[in-house]
């Protein structure tokens, strides 16, 4: 079980946090708009939350209720239902001498969000009356008056209550007259002894039935899930750090989807490339090998004979004629290595043609969402590059080092079309540069 009441929502529309000790503003209804989305989006209002959390699909799942003017609970219709059942508690205080302030350090906190959280084996044990009963100790905690409205909510990782807490204090002074103040110091001084109503919430809940635990967990810890009476864990949800790792991984994952895509076309050209470049090779290796056999033999034949000295003069210049006619297929096979570093370099660049559509497409999606998705996507691509990059063996960094050469128009050896790395490409190669 997990119990939170970490944040204040002052009169003067501010709210603070116990807990990180930050503030900000929005007042009461930021807060429910916050909790009651459920109603808004039935009156075609919705907003955008930051919360990553929050699964959309499961947003109409969630319930909301209020304290009306007779003291009973009834469906919200719109948010601002909660702001005024809170403002009739707070009216009623002031109308019986409370005090109510809206600046400095005497800004009066007129609600203290409670935020309960009980584990889905518990919560299926009891389905149809852990929201009352949650609701009914509170109320004996704090009073039932005080406790003026609360949101069930469903579409984050695990199921949880927003109630809606109004410190008013009710007490008769010294001459017997009925008073009333806005403080939630006279509920509880420290957080100390806020921890000692957790422990009292958890106790009474047990005596109802309840198997939860005696430890209080934080809200992040429960929401991950939750160990059961026989001591097994229960994987129920996702804490924040889980969720953004696998946002970044699903990201990840997507950038290099696209990078795939518009590699597929070239990887195919470049592969019939090197197939025809490594068969001219051994073809003329073979070739050389006969020749230099054959070369041989005539040599070794041509001492048992004892040849002529003319003989042997025809053999050097028919060896010459050989060596100028390998010589030229050398240079044909060359010249064809070469065609076939053009083709490749045609093809990176019709490459980079189609990156500067995808790039367009991005701006485009860009400026029709509002979001800067091209910046995401190639501040993304740099990370990833940069990290590939820290990785590369040696022969990588050679292979793009004589890439860079080629680049300048000076002509590499024969060896360097041996092997094509199409992965070893700077991010200026793929347009996703800024």
């Amino acid at each position: 079980m997990s119990f939170d009441a970490s944040v204040k929502i002052h009169q003067s529309g501010a709210y603070t946090s116990t807990k990180n000790n930050k503030s900000g503003a929005g007042g009461l209804y930021g807060y429910f708009r916050h909790i009651d989305r459920k109603t808004d989006r039935e009156n075609g209002k919705e907003v955008h939350h930051s919360n990553e959390n929050i699964n959309p699909d499961f947003t109409m799942q969630n319930e909301s209720f209020y304290k009306d003017e007779k003291g009973n609970w009834v469906k919200t219709s719109r948010s601002s239902e909660m702001v005024q059942a809170v403002n009739r508690r707070i009216d009623y205080a002031k109308e019986n001498g409370a005090r109510i302030y809206d600046r400095g350090k005497n800004d009066t906190t007129i609600v203290r969000p409670l935020l309960i959280q009980l584990d889905e084996e518990t919560i299926s044990q009891h389905e149809d009356t852990w929201i009352h009963d949650t609701i009914e100790e509170l109320e004996n905690m704090f009073g039932k008056e005080n406790i003026v409205g609360f949101c069930v909510h469903r579409d984050e990782t695990s199921t949880h209550i927003h109630v809606v807490f109004t410190p008013v204090y009710e007490y008769t002074d010294k001459n017997g007259n009925y008073k009333c103040s806005v403080s939630q110091t006279k509920f509880f001084k420290s957080p100390k002894e806020l921890a000692g109503m957790h422990k009292k919430l958890r106790v009474a809940l047990q005596d109802k039935g309840y198997d939860i635990e005696q430890e209080n967990k934080a809200i992040d810890e429960q929401l991950a899930g939750y160990t059961d009476s026989n001591g097994v864990w229960h994987q129920q949800g996702l804490t924040p750090e889980q969720l953004k790792q696998l946002t970044d991984r699903d990201t990840q994952l997507r950038i290099g989807e696209i990078e795939m895509r518009l590699k597929q076309d070239e990887i195919a050209r470049l592969e019939e490339a090197m197939k025809s470049v490594q068969a001219k090779a051994k073809q003329n290796q073979e070739q050389l090998a006969k020749e230099r056999e054959s070369l041989d033999n005539e040599k070794e034949n041509l001492e048992k004979e004892k040849m002529t000295v003319q003989s042997q003069m025809e053999t050097l210049i028919n060896e010459k004629v050989a060596i100028e006619q390998m010589k030229k297929e050398s240079e044909e096979m060359m010249n064809k290595a070469y065609d076939t570093a053009s083709i490749c370099t045609q093809i990176l660049n019709d490459e980079k043609n189609l990156n500067g559509k995808f790039l367009e497409f991005l701006d485009k999606e860009s400026e029709r969402t509002k979001k800067p998705i091209r910046q995401a996507v190639e501040s993304l691509y740099r990370r990833f590059q940069k990290e590939r990059k820290a990785n590369l063996s040696s022969w990588n960094m050679e292979m793009l080092r004589l890439r860079e050469e080629r680049k300048k128009n000076v002509k590499p050896e024969l060896s360097d079309f041996n092997i094509i790395d199409t992965d070893l490409q700077d991010v200026s190669d793929y347009g996703l540069n800024v």
